[in-house]
């Protein structure tokens, strides 16, 4: 076997930004990534945003102008479906957070079997898919009662 036939098999980096090849784990991996990313985002748009409601860090306290002008960026379409993302975004990420940290401590491993040959790569097995399935689900869930309170 020469260089070329063993070049011809690999994709490089386009094989990893090709999302046909993601499995449930991998899609929970990068879901987990990007959630953690969106909250850090809100949480550092609401210490400014407190922080402008209270007029900086030595502010004299809320004032009723700067409370219309808040009201007026978050009281709007916008404001609630980013929210609601939020809530969606929030809840997601501590349930998948709470399957790592039990897969890290080995909580939710199934005992190992005999590797046979040819080996074959073993995807998430039953509980682990479970608890990503229910983690998505409880997530839109959230996500529809924060869209009922804020929209109803």
């Amino acid at each position: 076997m020469d260089g070329r036939e063993t070049a011809s098999n690999k994709r490089g980096v386009m094989g990893w930004l090709n999302p046909r090849h993601y499995n449930l784990e991998r899609w929970a991996y990068v879901f987990q990534r990007v959630t953690g990313v969106g909250i850090l985002m809100y949480v550092l748009g609401h210490i400014g945003d407190t922080s402008f409601f209270v007029g900086g860090p030595f502010g004299s306290g809320p004032d009723p102008g700067t409370w219309a002008l808040d009201l007026s960026f978050t009281e709007n379409l916008v404001g609630h479906l980013i929210l609601a993302t939020t809530v969606v975004i929030v809840v997601f990420h501590g349930l998948n957070g709470l399957r790592l940290i039990m897969a890290e401590y080995g909580i939710i491993f199934q005992k190992p079997s005999k590797i046979e040959y040819p080996y074959q790569a073993k995807g998430l097995r039953g509980l682990q898919k479970h608890m990503i399935w229910a983690a998505i689900v409880l997530a839109i869930v959230a996500g529809l009662w924060a869209g009922g309170i804020l929209f109803g």
